[in-house]
């Protein structure tokens, strides 16, 4: 059941026109992520769902009521959807502990110490709740914000590339968890990201953005495997180039094998050029005739002389 519907949204920010006629829908518990370059208007788009930047035309329609902006009600936002801003909107002379504890003044002492506890358990906080948030690191700051936007159990989270300050072990972990605490919660989301790696690990539906229009609405497993362009394909990790008989092949650096089948059925021809070691794996650089080409492996791979690609079906 859809919980959230963008209708014909469209947004101007002084001449700028920076969402063009935007269009999809959120189930309750679905986690979208939208993904575009910087500039795109990711931000703007979670700004707007929030009710915080006013609609040129169109509609987002929580619930089936619509969200008003900041035109329409005197003290914008709603209740029910909490966005996760990239300045985190701390209070700053404030424990962490009380931090969370301010989103639930209107629940009893018992409850609202139990849910203070929870959320400084799965955002790691829990030895750093008597310290003021004025003396976090930008990545503990991140977690409260985090913290606060789901102290209330709210129906809807946006979150505004919400790991990116994280450390690479503390953010694996933290991601992990919090993709399933809001998977186990039923909690929709909504995150913006330029990274197609972070989209793939995290969506249900990926939302496409291209200078301000939705390119596509997709699962992450469509994008990866059927991209409609280069421009699709690139965001979704490397693409390798090769002509046969003047005809393009496109393939990502980790779709070959050494021996024929029906998926990969495609000979190229190999000449070694030089390994790069990336700690768990290799980029081995080859020529296939004129042509340079990239190869991920996890074991030397610098000894072959053919492989088989599988294609890319790429509109060029």
């Amino acid at each position: 059941m859809s919980i959230l519907a963008i209708e014909n949204l469209s947004v101007i920010l002084g001449q700028n026109k920076v969402l063009d006629n935007c269009n999809f829908e959120l189930d309750a518990g679905e986690i979208i992520v939208v993904l575009g370059a910087s500039g795109d208007g990711k931000s703007t788009l979670l700004k707007t769902i929030a009710g915080l930047i006013p609609k040129k035309s169109g509609f987002v329609k929580f619930q089936g009521e619509n969200v008003p902006g900041p035109d329409e009600k005197l003290l914008p936002g709603h209740d029910r959807i909490k966005l996760i801003h990239q300045d985190f909107n701390l209070a700053d002379f404030h424990t962490v502990e009380e931090n969370i504890a301010l989103r639930l003044l209107q629940y009893d002492e018992a409850y609202k110490q139990h849910r203070v506890l929870k959320l400084l358990r799965l955002t790691k906080l829990t030895k750093y709740k008597a310290f003021r948030a004025n003396e976090l690191s930008g990545g503990q700051k991140q977690r409260l914000a985090i913290a606060r936007a789901l102290a209330d159990e709210p129906e809807l989270v946006l979150l505004d590339e919400p790991f990116n300050q994280l450390d690479f072990p503390t953010k694996a972990t933290i991601a992990s968890h919090i993709r399933a605490y809001l998977k186990r919660s039923n909690i929709a989301a909504i995150m913006v990201t330029h990274n197609g790696i972070e989209a793939m690990e995290w969506a249900d539906k990926v939302v496409l953005l291209n200078k301000g229009k939705i390119e596509r609405v997709d699962t992450p497993d469509n994008f990866y495997n059927q991209p409609e362009n280069l421009h699709q394909a690139r965001f979704f990790g490397e693409i390798n180039k090769v002509k046969i008989e003047e005809k393009k092949i496109y393939f990502r650096p980790e779709a070959y094998r050494l021996k024929k089948n029906k998926q990969f059925s495609i000979k190229l021809t190999l000449t070694f050029i030089r390994q790069e070691n990336l700690g768990w794996y290799s980029v081995y650089h080859f020529k296939s005739g004129q042509q340079k080409i990239k190869l991920y492996s996890t074991t030397d791979i610098s000894i072959i002389n053919e492989i088989f690609v599988k294609r890319l079906e790429i509109n060029d």
